[in-house]
């Protein structure tokens, strides 16, 4: 992986290494501390009072004592079995404590005695485990079909449209490879979704699975890492793309649900790794399977399918025969033309909520920008409000009453007056879910609402999901975060509010996210009983992707992408490395960046460099950042490509130096 990723050990070691692990962390505030509870055995004494020879331990007039002496005796089984009684926590002891000093004098008498015992901080499992779902015969046949391509290749790809059902099939495949004494690893691209997943994997498997994310505390880190150490490790793990750096000892399959996600791929820091790629490489080394699978693949892998290099297992209909949803394009330019539309929303969203709640069905409202407002303007002079740190504007959140930087994270207080002319009409531009929130609870008065972005899961996302898929919330509004694998029964409606803030981005791959994101978002409708419903809200309606979402054609989308790529010798036709520099004086990173480039050009051709140019956000938290992309051959070595980059970047310091400037370097940038 450092190799690959061009960055040293260390920096793989860092990010697979929870703190409380590491040789330094002696020295630091992460040290891991054993959780322990403190228990409650018979005293030297007990004995004695219970045969009746030191009656005197308990006074006459002490009943409270001697109910809570009787309850332990009870609760531990010490009459019974004296020398092995049933290990009792002070803290189910206390319980039925009237009184403290009853359970002290208990202590004072001898009758018992205090012990701490390390008991790890892992949840254990106390329900009961049922037998995988019974599949539908295009399930069987998929996971027929899978186990054939395993004989023959090590990767799989599972092109399974929206609520197919690919989940029950990982299931059947997770408890064949148990029974054979192997272990899974399940890799999904969202902390929000591992909570739904666990719920569904654990009716099945009971307590032989644990759950590992960023999120975790580093204490249940290195638990887990203890755990899968030991001599009873776990069979599964259930987690995000840095449970592919866990210490597996019998890894016979992985699973990469929702390969397609970008979340997949580390951006900072170091090692900028691809989860699904470095999953499928761990794979090879235990001589596992690897079992991709998506509704909307990533055109990469679909290309390995299709080429042969990938088995390819096709599920084209939905669990028990529902209809994919009906798909209705709203022209909003021309609403509002014909001033039809003033708000958020057009008459045809607003009468297709209004069906759902009067039917009892629940929607799910998409925007892919949180806040109440992209940005505070002023409509007289052009002035946007933007941050100090980073060549961004603010997002306006009105919960707050502040302007804040989606990339360093400072807040701003909104002027009263603008800065530069003066004017006190300043406005917010654009909108985002909390304004969404907003005016739904204006259109809807009494309607439960609940919101599922960066802001709200701060708060606990876990939460917002299960009051939804509980029916406690009529309409949930998100970002990205609800596109992404959640099965939810009765939502019959979707709505997709502003699809050109999805479609208008500089990247060859915004398209292909553009598609795969309407899909996804899409495939939220009509999971269980009946067809669904998707308005799609747009000023580009005759946007060529648009039509591929509604015919769900993702064929003929991956034929239309697969020319341009081609064409432009983007992936699968190309390798890209991404070269970033940064720093605090513009005109050094600029020339660094230009003498850099022009040095790259002579190693691998003028053709093959893309740059120096700025990215979309050329300043973050006061550093200026210029890019440099190089394109290489497949047939080339990726060692010697990465060996001939490394010696190109030394020539430059050597010769211009980079004082004050980092260089970092992407592979396969997302």
């Amino acid at each position: 992986m450092a190799d690959y990723c061009m960055c040293t050990p260390g920096d793989v070691m860092k990010a697979a290494l929870p703190s409380g692990l590491r040789p330094d962390s002696g020295s630091n505030e992460h040290t891991y501390k054993p959780h322990t509870e403190v228990y409650v055995k018979p005293g030297l004494k007990a004995k004695d009072y219970l045969s009746g020879l030191c009656d005197d331990l308990i006074a006459k007039t002490a009943i409270k004592q001697k109910e809570l002496f009787d309850k332990y005796v009870q609760l531990s089984g010490l009459k019974d079995n004296p020398l092995n009684p049933a290990p009792v926590t002070r803290k189910t002891l206390t319980a039925f404590c009237k009184t403290p000093s009853s359970f002290r004098a208990l202590i004072e008498n001898g009758l018992l005695d205090l012990y701490e015992l390390e008991t790890g901080r892992l949840p254990h499992f106390s329900g009961h485990v049922q037998e995988p779902p019974v599949l539908s015969p295009a399930q069987q046949k998929a996971l027929s079909e899978i186990k054939d391509s395993f004989k023959t290749k090590n990767v799989c790809l599972l092109h399974g449209v929206t609520s197919s059902g690919k989940t029950e099939i990982y299931i059947n495949l997770i408890k064949e490879q148990i029974a054979k004494g192997g272990q899974v690893l399940y890799l999904l691209p969202e902390i929000a979704l591992t909570t739904q997943i666990m719920h569904r994997l654990q009716k099945v498997f009971g307590g032989d699975m644990c759950i590992y994310h960023s999120r975790c505390s580093d204490n249940i880190r290195v638990e887990i890492w203890n755990r899968l150490t030991g001599p009873n490790p776990y069979k599964i793990i259930l987690g995000a793309r840095s449970a592919v750096m866990l210490p597996l000892r019998n890894l016979s399959l992985v699973i990469v649900d929702e390969e397609h996600e970008p979340n997949f791929k580390q951006e900072d820091p170091a090692p900028r790794y691809q989860g699904r790629n470095t999953a499928i490489m761990l794979a090879s080394m235990c001589g596992a399977k690897t079992l991709l699978g998506s509704a909307t693949p990533a055109l990469e892998s679909y290309a390995n399918a299709i080429s042969g290099k990938y088995g390819l297992v096709t599920l084209s209909e939905r669990f028990r025969n529902i209809k994919l949803p009906q798909i209705e394009i709203i022209n909003t330019a021309e609403l509002r033309r014909r001033k039809y539309m003033q708000g958020l929303f057009s008459p045809q969203l607003i009468k297709q909520i209004s069906n759902a709640l009067e039917h009892g069905k629940q929607a799910i409202l998409f925007h892919n920008r949180r806040g109440y407002a992209g940005t505070v303007q002023c409509p007289d002079c052009g002035w946007v409000q933007k941050c100090d740190r980073c060549d961004v504007s603010l997002t306006f959140h009105k919960s707050t009453d502040t302007a804040t930087c989606h990339y360093c994270g400072q807040r701003y207080r909104v002027p009263a007056t603008c800065p530069s002319c003066g004017s006190k009409d300043l406005r917010s531009r654009g909108f985002g879910t909390e304004r969404i929130e907003e005016e739904v609870q204006n259109l809807f008065p009494g309607v439960r609402v609940s919101r599922l972005d960066l802001d709200s899961a701060k708060e606990g996302y876990e939460s917002i999901i299960n009051d939804f898929q509980e029916g406690r919330t009529d309409i949930l509004i998100g970002t990205q975060m609800v596109s992404k694998g959640l099965d939810f029964d009765n939502v019959s409606l979707v709505g997709i509010l502003e699809a050109d803030s999805i479609m208008s981005y500089p990247d060859f791959r915004a398209t292909e996210r553009a598609y795969q994101l309407m899909a996804q978002v899409a495939g939220r409708a009509g999971r269980k009983e009946e067809q669904g419903t998707v308005i799609i809200q747009t000023r580009q309606p005759e946007a060529h992707v648009l039509d591929m979402v509604c015919r769900n054609d993702y064929t003929g989308f991956y034929e239309s992408q697969m020319q341009e790529r081609s064409d432009f010798n983007y992936p699968p036709y190309s390798r890209l490395t991404l070269i970033t520099l940064k720093g605090t004086d513009l005109c050094g990173v600029e020339k660094a960046s230009a003498v850099l480039a022009h040095h790259l050009a002579e190693s691998f051709g003028q053709d093959r460099v893309l740059g120096p140019d700025a990215p979309p956000v050329s300043k973050v938290q006061y550093r200026h950042i210029r890019r440099v992309i190089i394109k290489t051959r497949l047939e080339q070595s990726t060692t010697t490509v990465r060996t001939l980059i490394n010696e190109v970047v030394q020539k430059t310091a050597s010769e211009n130096g980079f004082n004050g400037i980092t260089v970092s370097f992407d592979p396969d940038p997302q």
